[in-house]
């Protein structure tokens, strides 16, 4: 997996999806991370709503929350962690919408075209690695 994460171009997409891959999240629940949701104090992510609308604590890797902190310092948004660009390219720290899933799929999807390596992987692979 890491041969994939490391070929993703733009860094918002490389975050959520080493946010995805560190703490076991499904997709939905990585790109509509709250900042909110993040307890650094206990080093947990409280996931809202995700499969069958039941909320759970992730363990937060030290890792993962450095580079949570060194992207949010990107957009400054005060909601969500990874917002969603726009179509006019509106200012991230703005924006009320996550990045879409489909976004990021893209992303991973052509990331594993690009490392070359011959296997079947979705977004959803991250979680069980």
């Amino acid at each position: 997996m890491h041969q994939i994460l490391a070929r993703l171009r733009w860094p918002r997409y490389k975050v959520c999806l080493a946010t995805i891959y560190s703490c076991g999240l499904r997709l939905q629940e990585g790109t509509n991370l709250h900042v909110a949701y993040i307890d650094s104090a206990r080093m947990m992510i409280h996931v809202r709503h995700g499969k069958g609308a039941k909320d759970r604590y992730v363990p937060l890797p030290q890792r993962t929350l450095a580079l949570l902190r060194q992207y949010w310092v990107t957009h400054r948004n005060p909601r969500l962690l990874f917002p969603a660009e726009g179509r006019n390219h509106v200012n991230l720290a703005q924006a009320t919408a996550p990045m879409s899933k489909s976004t990021v799929q893209d992303a991973f999807h052509a990331a594993l075209k690009d490392s070359r390596l011959n296997k079947r992987a979705s977004v959803h692979t991250l979680r069980h690695s």
